[in-house]
């Protein structure tokens, strides 16, 4: 029997995780993302990216918000991220507080070759955490895009890593939504549905009647298989 027990708490659940294509399909719970950023760091792009692997090089600035659907399969359970893409333009700043509240996830997002985009950050942090009560639970991740322009670059990782730890984001990701072969970024990018699904499908699990002893459920993100069924259609894809 207690080696029975032994057995199972060694034992770690694989997470497969999934893009889901059709966007009416039936879901579990529903999450409300909104990236946070300013002009031309590449937020729609990281979108385009998350939702599809494509890539958009006459990308559109975005005029006050825009709203997309993410529908992820994580094992038998379907979580909906309901993405909001803010402008970044001053201007528009007003119309983005109001979509501050009941937000489960915030993106904050620079580009590594703008320093401004950078500075701008605390202000961004400050403008959530005016907007938002105080007793809400937000995940936070802040991601350096760009990183194709390296040899432009003005901010490195060590600085962006410290205002992570600085403006309480658990984590903190370098990317280039340009790169489209480069297998380390592509899993970077998955990796931020990665971070995302295992947070709230842990959440699923612990509200579960048949609560899992946690040591059992202690799976490390190298368990995560992110299936990218974009992959299949590499030949299809015009961007």
């Amino acid at each position: 029997m207690e080696e029975n027990i032994k057995s199972r708490a060694n034992t770690k659940e694989v997470i497969k995780i999934e893009r889901l294509q059709d966007s009416k399909t039936e879901y579990d719970k529903s999450i409300k993302v909104i990236l946070l950023g300013d002009s031309n760091v590449g937020k729609s792009s990281i979108i385009d990216r998350l939702k599809s692997n494509t890539f958009n090089i006459n990308q559109p600035s975005t005029v006050g918000l825009e709203h997309h659907n993410l529908m992820i399969k994580i094992n038998s359970y379907v979580l909906r991220m309901q993405i909001w893409d803010t402008a970044g333009q001053e201007k528009f700043d007003s119309i983005a507080t109001t979509y501050y509240k009941s937000t489960d996830v915030i993106i904050f997002v620079y580009a590594v070759n703008l320093k401004s985009s950078f500075d701008r950050i605390t202000d961004w942090v400050k403008q959530v955490e005016d907007n938002s009560s105080k007793d809400e639970e937000q995940l936070r991740i802040l991601i350096g895009n760009k990183t194709d322009l390296d040899s432009e670059r003005k901010v490195t990782f060590d600085e962006g890593k410290a205002l992570a730890d600085k403006i309480g984001c658990s984590n903190f990701i370098e990317i280039s939504c340009l790169e489209k072969e480069n297998n380390d970024n592509n899993n970077k990018i998955d990796s931020i549905i990665d971070i995302v699904a295992r947070k709230f499908y842990n959440l699923y699990k612990a509200s579960k009647s048949e609560r899992l002893n946690s040591s059992s459920f202690n799976y490390i993100a190298s368990d995560s298989i992110l299936i990218n069924n974009s992959s299949k259609d590499k030949k299809k894809c015009n961007c």
